[in-house]
């Protein structure tokens, strides 16, 4: 009995600490706010907002792409867009890839576990490395959503 109260209070100073952190980054962005009001902060919102999954879109940016093995950069490129649209902080801020990512990728470019995450990996060094594939990333993802 004392044990699973031990972990309750564990799990309470948890809760604690994130909503904290919460709450803290709230204010550090309404402090970035108030002193840089000609940083386009919802612009970044925007920017960081993942689309929930669809397989229409999917089945889009797949058609588009035709990501093979024998093609140069396809099935890289296909889990780059993937990341930006579903999962958009993986790519950009290096996060943890949201749910569902990693299965498509695996689904589509019918490889495993390890697999899917090797180009996942690959796909965000490239995108914030290689300028090319970036914009050829950005331009697809624009396509995709009617921009």
């Amino acid at each position: 009995m004392i044990h699973h109260f031990k972990i309750f209070v564990i799990y309470l100073d948890y809760l604690n600490f994130v909503f904290s952190f919460a709450f803290m980054e709230k204010f550090i962005l309404k402090l970035a706010q108030q002193r840089n009001p000609e940083v386009p902060f919802g612009d970044y919102r925007d920017e960081l907002t993942s689309l929930k999954m669809d397989e229409s879109i999917i089945e889009k940016i797949f058609q588009k792409v035709k990501p093979n093995p024998k093609t140069n950069n396809s099935e890289i490129l296909f889990s780059a867009i993937i990341l930006l649209i579903f999962s958009p902080k993986s790519i950009l801020l290096s996060e943890k890839v949201e749910n569902g990512v990693c299965f498509v990728i695996k689904k589509y470019l019918v490889v495993n576990q390890q697999s899917a995450s090797y180009r996942i990996k690959v796909a965000r060094e490239v995108y914030q490395v290689d300028k090319v594939f970036k914009h050829q990333v950005d331009s697809i993802v624009k396509e995709v959503r009617g921009e």
